[in-house]
């Protein structure tokens, strides 16, 4: 049976909301990290029938789902953090995670939470494998510009590092760089997820050029040494496929990369009875006793 419980951890004063779903105390560790704009009740509560979470836990997994800094039901201004910031807040989640359970530790996270998870699992040592649904080299993300026409970003996030601490706090929304309909192939999904009160319309300029546009305090993605399994949908607008067969054949260690036939963007909701065992079969053959 899953226990489902909420919580809250602190990093550096800050409240972190956690959601448990947990299966049995041996059960295998998922710290789960949501994509942009969402939270993990997105996951969970947004579409009737869907709880992607409750699924993992009912595979055999115990669930630590995060809701980052700026995010749901987390402390800190709406859309306001940067990538050291998210990794210590998912390094706070493993504190919780080995205080509470062992060191059975995985972590998979959707969109720019598999982004995320893929760099926490390079930094974390104490995170023994991941399952990134989405990945990008954050040290250049160059391609994915050029595929979305946004050529002029680079240079001008170059340009505009003097300003920062002038123009750091500038609202971007999201909708600028993302489109909806490229996130949920159903278009109910969609206007559920645009009246989602909980999720983040618009990121500081600061979040998006440290995400995204600051390569200095990235590791090599070619440094990954833990097993890791890449998830990504065949039809995917935001992160497409072929992106990520270049990705995958630069990792070094143990990985395979699996393509979902006919799937879009958003695996996890819309995909949810393909997307789970693949994400609990990985955690079970890595993070066994």
């Amino acid at each position: 049976m899953v226990m489902v419980r909420t919580l809250q951890i602190k990093d550096h004063g800050l409240p972190l909301h956690l959601t448990l779903y947990e299966s049995s105390p041996q059960a295998p560790v998922a710290i789960f990290i949501h994509g942009m704009t969402a939270h993990a009740g997105f996951y969970s509560d947004m579409i009737p029938g869907a709880n992607y979470l409750q699924a993992l836990a009912g595979a055999g997994l115990n669930v630590v789902a995060l809701d980052l800094q700026g995010h749901g039901r987390s402390g800190g201004a709406r859309g306001r953090f940067t990538y050291a910031e998210a990794i210590r807040n998912i390094r706070r989640a493993v504190d919780f995670a080995l205080e509470t359970y062992h060191d059975r530790i995985g972590i998979t996270g959707s969109s720019m939470g598999g982004i995320l998870a893929f760099y926490a699992a390079l930094e974390d040592p104490r995170i023994r494998a991941a399952v990134c649904h989405n990945v990008l080299d954050l040290r250049d993300i160059r391609p994915v510009l050029y595929l979305r026409r946004h050529f002029i970003l680079v240079p001008l996030a170059r340009a505009t590092r003097p300003l920062q601490p002038i123009l750091g706090e500038l609202p971007i929304p999201v909708r600028a760089f993302l489109e909806p309909s490229h996130v949920f192939e159903k278009p109910e999904n969609r206007h559920r997820w645009l009246r989602d009160p909980h999720c983040v319309w618009a990121y500081r300029l600061k979040a998006w050029v440290s995400v995204f546009l600051e390569p200095s305090d990235k590791p090599p993605v070619e440094a990954m040494t833990k097993p890791v399994r890449l998830l990504v949908g065949e039809h995917d607008r935001i992160l497409p496929a072929d992106m990520h067969r270049a990705f995958a054949a630069r990792l070094r260690g143990r990985s395979d990369l699996i393509v979902v036939p006919g799937a879009g963007h958003m695996l996890p909701l819309e995909y949810l009875e393909t997307t789970v065992p693949l994400v609990a079969e990985w955690f079970h053959e890595h993070l066994h006793a």
